[in-house]
């Protein structure tokens, strides 16, 4: 019979049974070391022991100066702030009295913060009393916003946010949905949801639409808190929550546009949009598709294009398009980037606010690019007296916008929204009153002509 063979160890349980066995060591020995410090360790021996307090234990007796807090109440009464000061022999005292001020034993810091007898100017919390000047609320600007002495950004925003969405008088229910409409007094969506704007010194102004808004919630969120109130804004067709952007946006300040896909060309770069208005529509057909688009949300003070380089070249689908856009009491307003538009020439039965933008500033989405168009926009108004640039929701636009925005005030001109750029053209009625009378005119001059001939 054969030997059986031995069998040989298994490397994982010896190498199990070596690990356990030096952390047994390692282990029995540093208990060993800690055991024998503590028994035959003294005292005497050991480092001194020094206690350093983190706070006061005691309630000092001079009361700290009060400090403004960031979020302030816009009801917080008017109050001072104790300058903050330094003894000269001492470089941090706790606290500065009133008459160590006095006695001259402390000095103020200089802050960017005028003090008088030790005290600085009284700060007022948002606070309504004309006796406020400029130089009792230093303003500075932040994300175009300019936020006074002792407010918050938040608090500043809320003061430029618009009225919520719809507003009952130029709105009605219809089969498809809420639609804009004019009021039975003549007001019409085109001014009840556009940005007031006034430019009473008369400066050269430039505008900004920035469109392709809800496709990227990251960039659409970075548009309505970071840009200033007076960048319109318009969104895309068919974004989800599309009423929640909106909303977000008028709550910032910001007016808005909905953009309406125009049939393009087949060579275009970009894929059709289902929801398209195409050449071969019927009007009837047009004003369907339209009054769904419109339907989608409210608070849009004008319609915009997205594409359209077939569709605004057909004088026949321009004047549909026109007429239901008067007739709802919007305004109209062309990115720029079409060559050419037929919206020029059409007449609709009602008057017709409308705006082409001068040009896009991002057709190359590079900041080069972009600076040296927003430069041009900066000479064409001007020169002409207003400007409108368009752009996409890039984060490289949102960046320069940001900062170029800031900078419009010191080279003298004005920020203004979109609508306020935006020109109401006569209707065709008027057209054919007007030319009625004059030839009315003309031929009772002929008459005038003919007796006096006579």
């Amino acid at each position: 019979m054969a030997a059986k063979a031995p069998r040989e160890p298994s490397p994982l349980r010896s190498a199990i049974k070596h690990s356990v066995l030096s952390f047994a060591t390692v282990g029995l020995a540093l208990t060993a070391l800690a055991g024998g410090i503590h028994v035959w360790g003294s005292d005497d021996t050991s480092s001194p022991v020094r206690q350093i307090a983190l706070f006061e234990t005691e309630a000092p007796t001079i009361t700290p100066p009060q400090l403004k807090t960031r979020l302030a109440s816009s009801n917080a009464p008017a109050r001072q702030i104790a300058a903050p000061a330094f003894n000269e022999e001492d470089s941090a005292p706790p606290f500065v009295t009133d008459a160590m001020i006095a006695r001259g034993e402390a000095g103020a810091p200089d802050l960017g913060v005028d003090y008088v007898d030790g005290v600085s100017r009284v700060v007022r919390v948002a606070g309504t009393n004309s006796a406020d000047t400029p130089d009792e609320r230093p303003a500075v600007r932040i994300n175009g916003i300019s936020v006074s002495s002792g407010q918050s950004w938040q608090e500043s925003r809320s003061t430029l946010a618009l009225p919520r969405a719809p507003v009952a008088a130029v709105s009605e229910r219809t089969p498809v949905g809420t639609l804009p409409k004019i009021s039975d007094d003549g007001r019409t969506p085109a001014g009840v949801y556009a940005r007031p704007f006034a430019n009473t010194e008369g400066r050269p102004t430039v505008s900004i639409i920035l469109g392709g808004l809800g496709i990227n919630r990251t960039h659409t969120r970075s548009a309505i808190d970071e840009l200033p109130p007076e960048v319109t804004l318009s969104f895309a067709p068919g974004t989800r929550d599309l009423q929640g952007w909106i909303d977000q946006a008028r709550a910032a300040g910001h007016e808005v546009l909905l953009e309406v896909p125009l049939e393009a060309y087949e060579l275009s770069s970009g894929p059709a949009h289902p929801q398209s208005l195409t050449t071969t529509m019927q009007e009837a057909q047009i004003e369907s598709r339209l009054s769904a688009l419109m339907a989608s949300a409210s608070g849009y003070f004008g319609l915009t294009n997205y594409q359209g380089g077939r569709f605004l070249r057909s004088p026949e689908s321009v004047t549909h398009l026109a007429r239901l856009t008067a007739a709802r009491g919007l305004a109209f307003v062309e990115d720029g980037s079409l060559p050419r538009s037929a919206m020029d020439t059409v007449a609709t039965d009602a008057p017709l606010r409308f705006r082409r933008a001068n040009f896009p500033i991002d057709t190359q989405p590079h900041g080069g690019d972009i600076q040296e168009r927003l430069l041009e926009l900066e000479t064409l108004a001007i020169d002409k007296g207003s400007a409108v640039g368009s752009g996409f929701a890039y984060p490289v636009t949102i960046d320069i916008l940001k900062s170029w925005t800031d900078s419009l005030s010191a080279k003298g001109i004005v920020l203004a929204p979109a609508s306020a750029a935006t020109h109401t053209r006569p209707s065709a009625t008027a057209g054919r009153e007007t030319a009625s009378i004059d030839q009315q005119a003309g031929g009772q001059a002929d008459m005038d002509a003919v007796d006096t001939t006579g």
